[in-house]
């Protein structure tokens, strides 16, 4: 019985000495096994910063990328909404263009009279109709730069703008030099305007010669000839054209834009039409 007790003392020593030696293991299977996940983790790390970035790498497989839709339009052969009949361009090269906004609808008319580097008087104007496009306001400076890089020209000089009065309310006007690849300064009036709450847009400019530029009364009249001939279902654009009609200056009959003679016409003469000739009766 005496022996039966020892022994069963003996082997509970022996588990209480043990005890210690199975933690000491457990630590140590622990740390190790810590330490491989770290070292893994820092290897994958590594691997995964020296990668190819999969964005900046093409596939070789892969096609070319296609460029963006451009946002105009440009119309092959527009129907001519607007005209402009000044005497003093009467034998100068124009040009009638005209584009479509892809998104919003809207529409630009151009008209460009005569050329900048050739003798005698130029003009470019730009009329837009906004649609539902998003078109935000800019300084004049930048409207009257993007203007001038659509017809291939810069502007290398501007002066601060002055407001002149129109049929068609107030323009902003400033003194730009303008240039191409042929000519290297030419002075010009750089001008745009708006009505119809921003809807529709007038800018462009006017350059008379070098020996004496376009004046801000030339301008005016200039402007001052600008007609409507289709609206269409544009209702509001065409109310506004018609009641610009009463803004006529009277003054302007028979301004002269350049100092080159204008051609003798009856256009010329107060724009009245001759006077027809009466038969004889016999």
């Amino acid at each position: 019985m005496r022996s039966q007790t020892f022994h069963s003392e003996e082997l509970a020593f022996e588990r209480e000495e043990r005890r210690p030696r199975i933690r000491a293991r457990r630590h140590g299977f622990g740390f190790i096994a810590g330490a491989g996940l770290l070292i893994a983790f820092g290897i994958f790390l590594l691997v995964a910063a020296n990668a190819p970035n999969p964005v900046q790498t093409a596939s070789p497989n892969a096609g070319p990328v296609a460029p963006p839709l451009p946002v105009w339009i440009n119309i092959a052969h527009p129907i001519e909404l607007f005209s402009l009949t000044p005497p003093q361009f009467a034998k100068s090269p124009f040009l009638y263009e005209a584009r479509r906004h892809r998104f919003g609808g809207g529409r630009e008319d151009i008209l460009t009279f005569g050329q900048l580097d050739a003798p005698g008087p130029y003009l470019r104007l730009v009329l837009y109709r906004v649609g539902a496009e998003v078109a935000p306001d800019a300084p004049l400076y930048v409207d009257l730069a993007r203007t001038a890089a659509q017809a291939d020209l810069s502007i290398g000089r501007s002066l601060t703008p002055a407001t002149l009065a129109t049929r068609f309310g107030a323009l902003e006007v400033a003194d730009v030099d303008l240039a191409s690849a042929a000519v290297a300064s030419v002075p010009c009036l750089g001008f745009r305007g708006g009505a119809l709450d921003g809807k529709f847009r007038l800018s462009g400019f006017a350059c008379g010669g070098q020996a004496q530029p376009i004046s801000r009364p030339a301008l005016a009249c200039l402007i001052d000839r600008l007609d409507l001939n289709e609206a269409g279902d544009d209702k509001a654009l065409a109310a506004f054209f018609a009641a610009s009609e009463l803004k006529r200056d009277p003054a302007c009959r028979g301004v002269k834009l350049a100092p080159t003679a204008p051609r003798a016409s009856w256009l010329d003469q107060n724009d009245a039409r001759p006077q027809l000739k009466r038969k004889k009766l016999l």
